[in-house]
């Protein structure tokens, strides 16, 4: 079973990242780059699992993955700040109105 973990990541990742591009259509747009980072995701653990003789979660290929995940994770903060502060100002002028 093993032998077979990475494909069933890549598959997981792969319907998260097409459940979340069609999720996107009808809410937050922010969601297509979610996408992709899932989509990417789904990239890595297949090549991890075709390429044998590359370890591509050890050495400089481990820290370029989580480079690329603290990147997306600082951005999904931002978002997720930003439209806070939006929604409170948007409830702050209808308070008022």
């Amino acid at each position: 079973m093993a032998a077979f973990s990475g494909y069933i990541y890549a598959a997981l990742w792969l319907i998260i990242a097409v459940y979340l591009f069609f999720y996107a259509f009808k809410s937050h747009k922010f969601l297509f780059f979610l996408s992709g980072y899932f989509l990417f995701m789904s990239g890595w653990y297949l090549t991890n699992q075709l390429l044998t003789e590359v370890n591509l979660f050890s050495g400089m290929y481990s820290w370029i993955f989580r480079g690329i995940a603290l990147v997306v994770l600082i951005i999904c903060v931002l978002v997720y700040f930003y439209s806070k502060k939006k929604r409170a100002e948007q409830d702050e002028t209808s308070q008022n109105d």
